[in-house]
């Protein structure tokens, strides 16, 4: 196990819940009732169950090849598939996620080795959106350096750090003008804070884990956003190695993975 807080026992029962979710969720994908479809039949609860099970099979002790299969076929094909197939205007169309739900995304699939198809794909759907309506407008700088980074050309940032009391210190690290010595430091205060920040956010993927008794959502607490941007930008990790919510085994793999672009 690299999550120790549930048991052998729990981890067991928690993947088969998650099995079981997939299935009955790529039926209602698959085999649509008729009439108007909810935003259930249109793969939302598929991706994140999808989305779920790599980190519970990350947190169960799983080999890197089944943590990260589920994760990459949710955001780097199913989401694709999503927007081209029901589009983006509401109410019949997919309704847009948050900011941070869209860097976990990004996050993801950095860790799981996407190819430059699968990172098309997903800012070619995540583009299909009108990302400036609402609480934040387009892209911020997190969002157009990883893009950037990745290969998938500049998109120039529209504003700066859409979310700063959760993200600055991610952006620090990831800053181009910052020294490359001063990045382990604010990549370590962003970990430090983002469980305090997410607790009580989607991107979190999971409920408290208090309880963790049967009917327990808990999945690990696992921030892909620090990883990610350790993998994606070169950042040394040394210093959050022991960090309980760092999945040091996952960035590991991802690194020699392959290189990114």
């Amino acid at each position: 196990m690299r999550d120790k807080l549930a048991s052998p026992e729990f981890w067991v029962q928690a993947l088969t819940y998650q099995v079981e979710d997939i299935e009955a969720f790529e039926k209602s994908y698959g085999n649509p009732s008729p009439g108007p479809l909810k935003q259930g039949g249109k793969g939302y609860p598929l991706l994140q169950a999808l989305f779920e099970t790599s980190l519970c099979s990350y947190s169960a002790g799983a080999p890197m090849p089944e943590v990260v299969a589920p994760g990459l076929h949710g955001v780097g094909h199913l989401f694709p598939e999503m927007v081209s197939r029901f589009g983006t205007e509401m109410p019949d169309g997919i309704a847009r996620d948050g900011y941070d739900d869209y860097l976990r995304y990004i996050s993801m699939l950095v860790l799981c080795c996407a190819n430059q198809d699968e990172f098309k794909a997903f800012f070619d759907a995540l583009d299909q959106f009108d990302l400036t309506k609402r609480d934040y407008g387009g892209y911020d700088q997190i969002w157009s350096a990883f893009r950037r980074q990745l290969g998938q050309g500049d998109v120039a940032p529209q504003s700066s750090v859409h979310w700063p009391e959760a993200y600055h210190n991610l952006w620090l690290a990831i800053d181009p003008e910052e020294p490359d010595f001063a990045r382990p430091h604010h990549l370590g205060k962003f970990l430090k804070g983002w469980y305090d920040e997410m607790a009580t956010e989607l991107a979190a993927q999971t409920t408290r884990a208090e309880d963790l008794g049967e009917n327990s959502t808990y999945v690990g607490y696992w921030c892909l956003e620090a990883a990610a941007a350790s993998v994606a930008f070169g950042i040394d990790d040394t210093q959050l190695r022991d960090h309980p919510h760092y999945p040091a085994d996952w960035a590991d793999w991802a690194r020699n993975c392959r290189p990114l672009a």
